[in-house]
């Protein structure tokens, strides 16, 4: 679980961030705020499932993609790069969940508490899958390059050994250090 503040801390990282592209943000701000990006879950159970907790995810992924592609491949990819991909990979996830109050029994005492809790919601856009999803929102607000398409749209990829994910994976290596990022942040989260 996140405090108010520190919510209020990684809207304002993040924003610091997308500030770098040099591109007017009114707009993609705008639309953030409206699916209220910055107090989503990751997840509606699994991993971050917390207000707040996809802004931590895609600022964790950033600070992996960073540090791995300096490890792996120093000075190929810009800041700009690590940027976009890592913040917009999964930008389509503010629209997939919705809170509500969920029923919970206290240990302690027997009670029944009403916790708040998220779900998957009935009705939302879809494009296909997450990756492609995300790409499909984030591409209104900027413009990016193969590499960077590729990273976001296969970043979510469940089959990411098989069929032409390999000659992807090999063309442009941003894919699997997004992978890479991707899995640190979320199974080895810092929170």
């Amino acid at each position: 679980m996140l405090t108010e503040e520190q919510i209020y801390n990684n809207k304002m990282e993040y924003l610091n961030l997308l500030a770098k592209l040099n591109i007017d943000l009114t707009n993609l701000v705008g639309y953030l705020d409206a699916v209220d990006y910055f107090t989503k879950p990751a997840s509606s159970q699994f991993f971050r499932p917390y207000a707040g907790g996809l802004c931590q995810y895609a600022l964790d992924v950033y600070y992996e993609l960073a540090q791995l592609a300096n490890a792996y491949f120093p000075g190929k990819y810009t800041e700009e790069d690590i940027i976009k991909v890592a913040l917009f990979k999964d930008i389509y996830r503010a629209e997939l969940y919705e809170g509500y109050q969920k029923n919970v029994k206290d240990e302690a005492t027997g009670n029944w508490l009403s916790m708040p809790a998220y779900r998957y919601k009935e009705e939302r856009p879809t494009f296909g899958d997450l990756g492609f999803s995300s790409y499909m929102v984030a591409k209104h607000f900027l413009d990016f390059t193969d590499e960077q398409i590729e990273a976001i749209t296969q970043s979510n990829t469940k089959d990411s050994y098989a069929g032409d994910i390999h000659d992807i994976m090999r063309s442009y290596p941003l894919v699997t250090l997004t992978k890479m990022a991707d899995l640190v942040a979320m199974y080895l989260e810092q929170n």
